[in-house]
């Protein structure tokens, strides 16, 4: 049974594949990192396949895809190199999708509460926002190392609502993923899904609230 998703007070959006397109980035930083070890290269379409659970899981799902072999020490290594890497050239090529800024502008006229969950490190998170220009409308932002329990686990959500005083029933999840997905059902509120974001895992649009295709569509929940 779908949740109501009308009149809500505090909107969460996870930030990589539902605000802004990274991909692009986490390719470039993957891909010199990659090099750097002299290991094989990853494309733009299997990157969208490998991210949304955070950086230490977007290596080892990275070497794992390429067959690269590894251990805790490899990974960590190359982690560090990556990092390095991505904060440096964090807003080479990422940019916000289409009609982000717009909506989330419109959400603020109306004196509604915004939001970040997601599984990027905090301070790459607010970097990455500020440098794209919007950081100053969500009200809270929530990182991946932000609290001991991070996405799927509802807890970050249950946290953010009670941050910002809301209640989960009168909160809505927006990301692209089955990390959100479980996130937010499992703190009971509704999920919109992002049709365009990085998921290889198509079915899990038959467990959305709902699902939409720009973010424009957003609106229509807006009183």
């Amino acid at each position: 049974m779908k949740m109501n998703l009308k009149n809500k007070k505090l909107f969460i959006f996870d930030l990589d594949g539902t605000l802004v397109d990274t991909a692009p980035d986490f390719k470039n930083s993957l891909n010199y990192m990659l090099s750097e070890l002299n290991e094989p290269l990853v494309t733009l379409e299997e990157i969208r396949n490998l991210v949304g659970y955070g950086a230490r899981e977007l290596i080892r799902r990275t070497v794992v895809t390429k067959n690269i072999s590894h251990d805790d020490d490899k990974i960590n290594e190359m982690l560090k190199i990556f990092l390095l890497h991505y904060t440096h050239n964090i807003d080479d090529d990422s940019v916000l999708f289409e009609n982000v800024e717009t909506v989330l502008k419109l959400i603020k006229s109306k004196k509604l509460k915004l939001a970040v969950c997601t599984n990027k490190m905090e301070k790459l998170s607010n970097m990455l926002l500020e440098k794209l220009g919007v950081l100053h409308y969500f009200d809270y932002l929530v990182g991946g190392d932000t609290f001991a329990k991070s996405k799927p686990d509802p807890f970050p959500l249950i946290e953010i609502c009670k941050k910002l005083s809301v209640s989960e029933n009168e909160s809505i999840m927006i990301g692209d993923s089955a990390t959100d997905l479980n996130a937010g059902h499992n703190a009971n509120m509704p999920v919109v899904l992002v049709g365009y974001g990085y998921t290889d895992n198509k079915n899990i649009y038959n467990d959305a609230d709902l699902v939409i295709n720009n973010f424009s569509q957003l609106t229509e929940l807006i009183e």
